[in-house]
């Protein structure tokens, strides 16, 4: 399929008018325009004065873009970014942070790499916190591969208060925010730094949390621009870092420790996770190594939080999107220790 030109996009901007006949374009108010393999991503430059009118704006350039030959999924976004904010991307020592009205800590479930257990880690750190008497809350940061929503088997549209707050979904007390809610499904996210950046921004400071004992942010894998910015704007009391026993998985796990060194965001433990599998006549078989990520706690002394094994019955109630019905006394033990840092909660 031939690439579609940034060229075609502008004028199918163009001629998606505002009431008064301006379009977007001529207005300035698109920030950017990404366009990979049919897929086309735009962010649109939203305040509180003009967000009525875009959004439906917003709505009728995607139904356009996507009746034209060439692409095959069209997502806009709008934005709180202004044309003259510079996202410094290389600075992660300047941090411009957020305040959050009722909640009292937030940490960060974070990896160096993918597929080593960080979303289940989240989902179930909440729900045994949740269970504890614990008001939680989980924002999803993970913009490139959100998994939330169907880790709790919620699905739709938020709900906007009058002035303009997202309500987040609850799920048996949980209160639940990912950009999985606010695009299909099936369309991949392919936004630059710039765009992550706000749609990360809004996500967590234009959601409605209310009191919250405790606000968990499941991070995307990595250290790159998505990390960075939850640092530097996310008022974090603390992380989590989860890794596998290998050493190609401590390997990216000592990076992300390494990031949240450097913009001063305290290692609050290391989570083992497919420690070991446990076979039918009760032996165990270490099939990632043995001990690796608790050793590596040791070393750099901080806490180790604990092991969670290679277990079917998690990936089962992943999948089928309901954690309080696991079996999950490991989960509780990581929660207890986490609970048990007595300045933390």
């Amino acid at each position: 399929m031939p690439e579609i030109s940034r060229k075609k996009i502008e004028k199918i901007i163009k001629e998606t008018k505002l009431s008064d006949g301006r379009n977007l374009i001529d207005e300035g108010l698109i920030e950017d325009i990404v366009c990979k393999d049919g897929h086309v991503q735009i962010s649109i430059f939203a305040n509180q004065e003009n967000f009525k009118i875009l959004d439906p704006l917003r709505k009728q350039i995607e139904n356009a873009l996507i009746k034209s030959e060439g692409i095959l999924s069209a997502t806009c976004v709008l934005t709180n970014i202004s044309k003259n904010e510079k996202v410094d991307e290389k600075s992660v020592k300047t941090k411009k942070v957020i305040k959050f009205e009722g909640v009292k800590k937030i940490i960060a479930v974070a990896s160096g790499k993918g597929g080593v257990g960080k979303s289940t880690l989240a989902v179930n750190l909440a729900s045994s916190l949740n269970d504890m008497g614990k008001k939680v809350g989980l924002l999803d940061a993970d913009i490139y591969g959100p998994s939330i929503p169907h880790m709790f088997n919620l699905k739709g549209k938020p709900d906007i208060t009058v002035d303009k707050k997202i309500v987040p979904f609850d799920f048996k007390g949980i209160k639940v925010m990912s950009i999985g809610f606010l695009i299909d499904e099936d369309q991949p996210v392919i936004w630059r730094g710039p765009m992550v950046h706000s749609a990360i921004k809004q996500m967590a400071t234009d959601t409605f949390w209310g009191d919250l004992d405790i606000l968990i942010v499941d991070m995307p894998p990595g250290t790159g621009d998505a990390q960075i910015t939850v640092s530097q704007n996310l008022p974090l009391d603390g992380a989590i870092i989860i890794s596998t026993p290998q050493p190609v998985a401590l390997n990216d796990a000592k990076k992300a420790i390494g990031m949240f060194n450097k913009v001063n965001i305290r290692i609050l433990g290391i989570v083992e996770n497919m420690s070991y599998f446990l076979l039918p006549d009760g032996q165990r078989e270490d099939i990632f190594g043995k001990d690796g990520a608790k050793d590596l706690a040791e070393n750099i002394n901080i806490n180790f939080l604990g092991s969670i094994p290679l277990d079917k019955e998690i990936r089962i109630n992943s999948d089928q999107g309901d954690p309080t019905n696991l079996k999950k006394d490991y989960f509780d033990k990581i929660a207890s220790k986490l609970i048990g840092l007595a300045e933390f909660l």
